[in-house]
C-alpha cells in the first residue's frame, strides 16, 4: 500500500523545529527561582517526615548502686518500642545472664551490669524485634499465625518469623 506522501508532509510535527513554537512562549526559568522554589517546597514538608530518623530511643540512664544495676527510664525506653514490658524484660535477663525485679519505671539487676553491656542489649532487641528486615521501619507488629509468630511491617508488608 503506497503511503500518502501529502499528508506526512502537512503533518505538524514533520518539521524539526515544531517543538520550538510550542515552547517558544516559556521563558527560562533561573537558577535562583529553581532554589527559592525548591526552598518553599521542603518547608512545606512536615518535620516528622522531613527529619532523618523519625523514630529515636531514649538515651538509657543507668545507675551501679553497691551490687545492683538500675536502669532507671526502663519505662520510657518500653513506651518508646511500643512492645510489651514483660518481653523486653525477660529479653534483657536472659541476655544479660542475670535476675532481675522489675519496678513500675525502672529494673533493677543483680549484679554490676556495665552500662555498655546493657545498652548493646537494647540495641540487639532493636535490631530483633522491632526493625524491618527490609526496608528498616520501626514500623512493626507481632502477628501470631498457628505455632509461628512473624513480625510484620506495617510500612513494606514485608513478614519474618521470629522466636520470642
Amino acid at each position: 500500500m503506497p503511503v500518502n506522501t501529502a499528508v506526512l508532509d502537512n503533518w505538524p510535527h514533520s518539521s524539526p523545529r515544531w517543538c520550538e513554537k510550542q515552547f517558544a512562549s516559556r521563558t527560562p526559568m533561573a537558577n535562583d527561582d529553581y532554589e527559592d522554589l525548591l526552598d518553599r517546597a521542603r518547608g512545606m514538608i512536615p518535620k516528622d517526615i522531613s527529619e532523618r530518623s523519625r523514630w529515636t530511643m531514649p538515651e538509657p540512664d543507668i545507675l551501679i548502686e553497691g551490687s545492683q544495676t538500675i536502669l532507671r527510664n526502663y519505662s520510657d525506653i518500653v513506651d518508646a518500642m511500643d512492645r510489651d514490658s514483660n518481653h523486653v524484660f525477660q529479653y534483657l535477663l536472659n541476655e544479660l545472664g542475670t535476675s532481675g525485679s522489675k519496678e513500675k519505671t525502672r529494673i533493677m539487676l543483680k549484679g554490676r551490669v556495665p552500662p555498655k553491656r546493657i545498652k548493646e542489649k537494647i540495641v540487639s532487641y532493636v535490631k530483633s524485634f522491632i526493625l524491618c528486615a527490609e526496608c528498616k521501619a520501626p514500623d512493626t507488629r507481632f502477628l501470631r499465625e498457628g505455632r509461628t509468630t512473624q513480625l510484620k511491617c506495617q510500612a513494606c508488608g514485608a513478614t519474618r518469623p521470629v522466636r520470642l
